[in-house]
C-alpha cells in the first residue's frame, strides 16, 4: 500500500505524456506491442496474399494417349494434346480491381480491430486516473480517521469516554482503511489489464490526470471529420464500391471463355498436327450469378446507410451526455472550491460545537460529495474517450 502511495506522489515525475492527450504514450506502446495486433497483421498480410491468388490463370492441361491397333498391321496410335483455357478478357481486368479492393479491405478490417484494442486501453487508463484519484483522496481520510482514532484511544484510556464512542472512531478508521486497500486492488489490477494489452510488457508509469481533451463545440462539423476516421464505415462504403466490381466481373465471367491448344496424332509413320480452338457456350452455368451480385450490391448499399445513422446517433447520445455531465461538474467544482468541509467540520468539532456522531455523519456527507464528483468526473472521460477515439 506504502509503496503504491509513493508511486502516486512521484506519478507526475514519472510519467510524461502530450499536452493534448495523457494516454497517447501509453496507447502508443500498445499498438507497437500488442501480440492480438502483431497476429492480425499477419493475419492480413495473409489475407492479402490470399486475395492474390485469384489473380492466377487455369492451369493448362496436357493429354497424352497410346492406343494399340487392331489388327495389328494397323499400327499403333499416340495422340498428344496441350490446351489453356481463359477467361473472356474484360474478365482479368475486373479481377484485378477486386482484389486491390479486398486488399483494401482486409487494412480496413485490421484498423477497425485496432482501433477496438486501443480503445479498450484508452478505457482503462479512463479507469485507472479514477481509481489513482479516488486512493489519494482515501489516504487522506485515512489519515484523519487515524488522527481521530488515536485521540479517543487516549481519551478512552484517560477514562474520558466510553467505549461505545472509541468504538465509533476505530469503526470509522477500519472503513477508510478498506476503501483504500479496495481502491488498491483495483489500480493493480487496471496496471495489469493495460500490461497484458501491452503483450505483458511492465507499465511503470502510473496515470495521475485524465486527458485534457475537450468536447467538440460544433458536434455536426466535429462528425464530418470523425466518420472520415472510422475504418467500419469506410470498410462498409467501400464493400459497396467491391460489390459493383464484382457485378461487372460477374458479367464478364458470363461471357465465352476461351480454350486454345497444340494437337498432335501420329499413325502408322504419319504425322498430324496443329493448333486447336475452342469456345464455351454459356448457358446453365451462370444463371442468376448478376441477379444475385446486384442484389447483394443493393443489401450492401442499405447496410452502409444504416451503419452510417447508428454511428452518428451513437456518438450523438454520447455527445449529449458529455455535455450534461460536464454543466453536472461545474457545479460540482462551484460548491467544492468554495467551501472545504473537511477543515471546517474538523475546527467545530475540536471546539466542541459538533458532538461525534454528527461530526461523523456530516463529515460522510461531504465525502459522498467527492464520491459523487468524481464518479460524475470519470463518467463524462468515458464518454470523451468515445468520441476522442474518432479524432485520429
Amino acid at each position: 500500500m506504502k509503496l503504491i502511495y509513493i508511486l502516486i506522489a512521484l506519478s507526475g515525475v514519472l510519467f510524461t505524456v502530450n499536452a493534448q492527450d495523457n494516454f497517447q504514450e501509453v496507447l502508443n506502446r500498445i499498438e507497437s506491442n500488442n501480440t492480438t495486433l502483431k497476429a492480425l497483421l499477419e493475419k492480413t498480410k495473409a489475407d492479402k496474399i490470399g486475395n492474390k491468388t485469384a489473380l492466377n490463370m487455369a492451369n493448362p492441361e496436357v493429354e497424352v494417349g497410346y492406343l494399340w491397333g487392331s489388327p495389328s498391321e494397323e499400327g499403333n496410335r499416340k495422340d498428344l494434346n496441350i490446351t489453356q483455357s481463359f477467361d473472356f478478357p474484360t474478365a482479368y481486368g475486373y479481377r484485378s480491381q477486386v482484389v486491390t479492393g479486398q486488399n483494401v479491405q482486409a487494412d480496413l478490417v485490421y484498423q477497425q480491430q485496432a482501433k477496438e484494442i486501443l480503445q479498450q486501453a484508452r478505457v482503462f487508463c479512463v479507469e485507472l486516473v479514477y481509481q489513482t484519484k479516488r486512493y489519494a483522496e482515501l489516504n487522506e481520510r485515512v489519515k484523519l480517521a487515524k488522527e481521530l482514532s488515536e485521540a479517543y484511544q487516549t481519551r478512552f484510556d484517560k477514562g474520558d469516554i466510553n467505549i461505545i464512542e472509541y468504538n465509533k472512531t476505530k469503526l470509522n478508521l477500519l472503513n477508510s482503511e478498506k476503501a483504500m486497500q479496495i481502491a488498491e486492488v483495483e489500480i493493480a489490477t487496471l496496471r495489469a489489464e493495460l500490461q497484458r494489452l501491452n503483450g505483458g510488457e511492465p507499465m511503470l508509469d502510473l496515470l495521475s490526470n485524465y486527458s485534457s481533451y475537450s468536447l467538440p463545440l460544433s458536434f455536426d462539423q466535429w462528425f464530418n471529420e470523425a466518420k472520415m476516421n472510422n475504418p467500419a464505415l469506410e470498410s462498409a462504403m467501400k464493400e459497396v464500391d467491391l460489390s459493383r466490381k464484382q457485378e461487372k466481373l460477374t458479367k464478364a465471367l458470363n461471357l465465352p471463355k476461351i480454350t486454345a491448344g497444340y494437337m498432335s496424332e501420329r499413325l502408322l509413320g504419319t504425322t498430324h498436327q496443329g493448333f486447336t480452338f475452342g469456345v464455351s457456350i454459356p448457358l446453365w452455368e451462370g444463371k442468376n450469378t448478376v441477379k444475385y451480385q446486384k442484389a447483394q450490391t443493393v443489401a450492401l448499399e442499405m447496410q452502409q446507410k444504416d451503419s452510417e445513422l447508428q454511428f452518428y446517433n451513437t456518438l450523438k447520445n454520447q455527445y449529449h451526455r458529455a455535455g450534461t455531465l460536464f454543466d453536472l461538474l461545474r457545479d460540482y467544482e462551484e460548491i467544492l472550491s468554495t467551501s472545504n468541509n473537511r477543515t471546517l467540520l474538523k475546527k467545530a468539532f475540536e471546539k466542541g460545537q459538533l458532538s461525534l456522531i454528527n461530526y461523523l455523519l456530516e463529515l460522510s456527507v461531504y465525502y459522498e460529495t467527492i464520491d459523487q464528483y468524481m464518479e460524475k468526473e470519470k463518467e463524462y472521460q468515458l464518454a470523451l474517450s468515445e468520441l476522442q477515439q474518432w479524432d485520429r
